[in-house]
């Protein structure tokens, strides 16, 4: 069969899963090929479906069940790439980690549904899902590190906004069982149904990310490419002005106020109690400061992708009229206020002109005005303790 055959097939039957019931004859005609779907095939589809299909809400169940018919082609070797580069081996370890907090995790819940009672397992419970709280650096990492590589070197990457929804989906419901198991509530049901959703989320992604997105990109992204991650991205971090090439340290830079170098710069910028990023006229990102807490992690992959790949895709509509407003002269600022791990953190965005009026970028600046918000009245004298 011809591959343009085959895929076709494929794609009718996939595309079908939105109603399995009316997919019989689509199932049919591809079933005979489920078995030989490789790890890029599968990718193939998932970018295909995601640009027809759009809406997230919908896409999830349909890539759901074509992973689960293509299943046992996928599975015929476990986790089958090479994994000799820093950044796979801290994904498996990671995965191993979750992997064994949530086997860890099934006793408990199958004794709460033998007894109907949370009382006595709530606290080895909560200590494991504070566990995989702490694992949530694992998708922060993939967004940030992962993804953006992938979208240089493959095309059919629209799989990123799936797992990324899908991450968020992970972060919502493990906040949602940890506010219900420390406000001791005890209803058994609702428990099953939160804590059914995280597992078959973060299960699902492990599979995902072995067997499906990992063995496709592996083979076709540089080997250099990750060697230069392991050596400048793997790890946030503060750019040190030494690293500067040894030309451009000293060298002045007119900025019409006043003559600065560009360690100097580094350091002005590394010591701003604000997160900044900067997008061009393209909608790419090409700078970010590296204040010493950073709100939002960044990493030196994201830069020259387009900042509606750098947020997760339910927020990609609200970038996109923000950017247009600011293009179009509509809007001079937007903001937003959200609290972020015990933080009150106002997040702006500002467009930039040049002196004929036009559109040169975005500016999006993030701060913690926690302590901001509370302040009241004048403060004129110094109140530091010299002891």
């Amino acid at each position: 069969m011809e591959r343009v055959d085959r895929f076709s097939l494929l794609l009718c039957y996939s595309l079908g899963l939105a109603d399995p019931k009316t997919n019989k004859k689509n199932l049919e005609r591809a079933k005979e090929l489920f078995e030989s779907v490789d790890a890029f095939e599968a990718m193939e589809l998932i970018d295909l479906v995601i640009r027809i299909v759009v809406d997230m809400q919908q896409i999830k169940p349909i890539v759901t069940r074509m992973l689960h018919s293509f299943s046992k082609g996928l599975t015929k070797e476990s986790r089958p790439f090479n994994k000799d580069n820093r950044l796979i081996k801290s994904i498996l370890a990671n995965n191993g980690v979750i992997n064994s907090t949530l086997d860890s995790m099934m006793t408990h819940v199958a004794q709460i549904n033998s007894k109907k009672s949370l009382q006595e397992h709530r606290t080895p419970i909560l200590d494991s899902l504070k566990v995989l709280k702490e694992m949530e650096k694992h998708y922060i990492m993939k967004e940030n590190l992962l993804f953006p590589i992938v979208e240089q070197h493959i095309e059919q990457n629209k799989c990123e906004l799936l797992m990324w929804s899908i991450h968020d989906d992970i972060r919502r419901n493990l906040k949602e069982l940890i506010n219900f198991l420390e406000n001791k509530k005890t209803d058994v049901k609702e428990f099953n149904q939160l804590i059914g959703a995280l597992f078959f989320d973060v299960r699902s992604m492990v599979f995902r990310e072995e067997q499906v997105l990992l063995p496709a990109i592996l083979d076709k992204i540089p080997p250099s490419v990750f060697a230069e991650l392991e050596k400048e991205q793997f790890q946030e971090k503060q750019v040190d002005p030494s690293m500067l090439s040894v030309i451009n340290q000293e060298r002045k830079i007119d900025l019409g106020t006043g003559l600065i170098t560009p360690v100097q710069l580094v350091y002005l910028f590394n010591n701003l109690p604000v997160d900044i990023t900067l997008v061009d006229e393209d909608d790419r990102v090409v700078y970010f400061n590296t204040p010493k807490e950073r709100l939002f992690p960044r990493t030196k992959a994201v830069v020259g992708r387009t900042v509606q790949n750098c947020h997760p895709p339910e927020s990609i509509d609200v970038v996109e009229k923000i950017l247009l407003a600011f293009k179009q002269k509509k809007q001079s600022s937007a903001h937003f206020r959200i609290n972020l791990k015990g933080r009150f953190v106002q997040i702006s965005y500002y467009p930039i002109y040049d002196n004929n009026g036009t559109y040169k970028g975005t500016m999006e600046v993030s701060q913690d005005i926690s302590e901001l918000r509370t302040l009241e009245g004048e403060k004129r004298l110094l109140d530091w303790d010299d002891n």
